[in-house]
Order: C-alpha cells, then structure tokens, then sequence
C-alpha cells in the first residue's frame, strides 16, 4: 500500500498540473499552443500517479490507458513548444498518429518489457527495444529544446524572445536533473529517493500553479500567446525615425531584395540597434519574424514582376534570383504560402493570353 504523505503529495501535484490543463483547454480557440499544451500536463499527470510504487494492482485496467497516456508526454512537450514558439504550428493527423505509436510502444516498455526485465526472463532483443525507447522519448524532449532556440534570431516579438531564454533554461536545467537521477538510479540498481521525488512535485506543482495564476489575470496577452496584443503600442520618436528611413530604404534603395539580408545587418545599414529595429518591425509594420517581413516584401516585388507582359518568357528562376532568394524551391515556397499558387500559376492567371500569344 503506498504511502498516505506520498499520496497527499502526489495529489496535490496532479490537481495542480489538472487545474492547468483545464485552463489551456478553455484557451484553445485563441492559441495553438493550448491543446499540446494541456494534453501535456495531463500526461504529465498520469506519470504521478502510475509512478506510485505500488499503485498497479489499485489501478487495475486503468493501468493500460494510464500508462499509454504517461509515455506520451515528451511528445506533448515537442509539440507544445513547437505550436508556442512558431506563427504556424497547428496539430495535424500525423502528429495524433506518432503520440498513438508512442502510446503503444511505451506502454509495452513500463507493463510488458520492465517487469520481465526485473525479473531476469527478457530476451537481448527486448532489451535493446526496451532501453532504446527511452532514447527515442530523449530526442522527442531536444526537439523540444529546439523548438524554442529555433528562429530565435529572426523573432521580432520580445515577450517570445524572452520567454524562449527561460523556457530552454527552466527545462534543459530539469531535463539534466532529471537524467542525472536516472542515470545514478540505472548504475546503483536504485529508485529515486523518496526527498528528490518529493521536490520533482514540489517544484512542478509550484510550476503548474504558477501558469495557471497568470491565465487567470486580466491582461491584453499572456505566456501562452505572448506574440499577439490587444492594442497598439506607440512607437517613440526615436522608432518612428527609424521607421521612416527604414521605409525608405525599402522603396527606394529596395534593400529587402539583397540575397542573405540579416536583421543585423539592416540595423547597421540603417545606423540603428538590432534591438530597436526588432520593435519597429514588429509594432511599426505588424510583423512578428524578419523572415516573415522580408518574404512579404519580396514576393510583393516578385508579383509585380511575374505580372510583366514583356517578362513573359523570363524564367521563374531569373525572377527568383532577382527577388533575393538563393534557390527555386525557397522561393516557390514562400510564393505559395502567402499568394496560395505558384509563380507560374499566378503568371499563366495574371498574364492569361498574353502568355500564348508570345
């Protein structure tokens, strides 16, 4: 029977991390991030209680659906910070599909491989299969990781810059923490002290109840949407400057068409902090990543272009390069993700029989 202190511990951690979930879920149609981000915690919910030595035969047949959903939660923890990180990140078919094979696999790891493990009857192959999926959870949990430093140069939104910093420090500090305690578990053939699990739900617990109080304040945006605001805010003087030259070097001097363009960069050609730009661009014009404001601008440059009755028979590629991208996939990409075709759909639509007629 486990016991009582470690229950109450225990379930006032899956309450938190519950409360938690409940309050992503009733967000979900204003964030992305919302429903991994609640499937997440309860995830994280189920480890806490299957985790309770002992607790199986309790559980019975809950055990399974437990279990599956428990070994899930490196998946939910990819995926959350994949949607809370990028402008575009919505949960597709395929991604429900790796969390079920997740499911699957783990829950024949931790009710089928571990206790035939423990007992000494497993065979070399399940071993392998065995320990080797918790190097399959581990890179879930650095894609994770890479989520948030991916695209960190070119985000122009400084609540999400910042919130990038403390999320890849808060959880690469826990993920080594966590591993350390494995690993010394793994070689000393030991389970966690009773103090270090306590603390583990102590410090989630006051991670759960700490979200969940900054949900709940009124304000005109929050941790789990941190790139959108509610209402404007104005540029000082000194950005407006910076936005009219920066406009200028836009439509006159065409500076968005020069291959390989970087935020750092223009700032230096503008004579102005990286910082202070980053504002400008994204208050002053709307945007909220610089490869995002350079693709407008130039495949605003490339419509005009393709639209060009006596450029006809220029190659898509010529108009590329022009336009400032390196290569004809970058550029085909790009194109089709803001005017919904592709260069030469737009032409053949733009031009019509000016195109035949040559």
């Amino acid at each position: 029977m486990p016991e009582i202190a470690d229950i109450v511990f225990r379930s006032v951690t899956v309450m938190a991390v519950l409360l938690l979930a409940g309050l992503l879920a009733a967000t979900r149609r204003r964030s992305q991030a919302a429903l991994p981000g609640a499937l997440f915690c309860l995830a994280a919910a189920a480890f806490f209680v299957t985790s309770v030595p002992g607790i199986h035969p309790y559980l019975g047949a809950w055990s399974w659906p437990l279990t599956a959903l428990c070994v899930t939660k490196a998946v939910w923890f990819w995926l959350f910070a994949r949607a809370l990180f990028a402008d575009s990140a919505a949960l597709h078919l395929r991604h429900f599909s790796i969390a079920g094979g997740i499911a699957i696999a783990g829950s024949w790891q931790q009710l089928v491989f571990l206790p035939d493990y423990r007992a000494g009857s497993a065979a070399a192959w399940e071993t392998i299969l065995g320990f080797g999926f918790d190097g399959v959870l581990l890179v879930f949990v650095l894609m994770g990781l890479h989520a948030a430093w991916r695209d960190m140069a070119v985000d122009l939104v400084e609540r999400r810059r910042q919130l990038r910093v403390a999320f890849m420090a808060a959880a690469g500090t826990y993920l080594a923490l966590t591993l350390g305690v494995q690993a010394v578990n793994l070689l000393l053939d030991i389970n966690t002290p009773l103090l270090v699990m306590r603390a583990n739900m102590a410090v989630v617990t006051a991670a759960g109840l700490t979200a969940a109080w900054f949900l709940l304040q009124p304000r005109p945006e929050s941790w789990i949407d941190p790139s959108r605001t509610a209402t404007a805010v104005p540029l000082t003087r000194l950005e407006s400057a910076v936005l009219e030259n920066l406009r200028r070097a836009l439509e006159q001097d065409r500076i968005h068409l020069e291959e390989g363009l970087t935020i750092g960069a223009l700032a230096e050609r503008l004579g102005t902090g990286e910082h202070v730009l980053r504002r400008v661009i994204n208050r002053g014009m709307g945007h909220r990543n610089f490869n995002d404001f350079l693709h407008t601008w130039r495949i605003r440059e490339a419509c005009e272009e393709l639209a060009r009755p006596e450029q006809a028979r220029l190659p898509v590629l010529s108009i590329a390069m022009k336009v400032g991208y390196g290569s004809i996939g970058a550029f085909n990409r790009a194109f089709k993700a803001r005017i919904g075709m592709t260069p030469t759909d737009f032409r053949r639509n733009t031009l019509g029989g000016a195109l035949q007629a040559r």
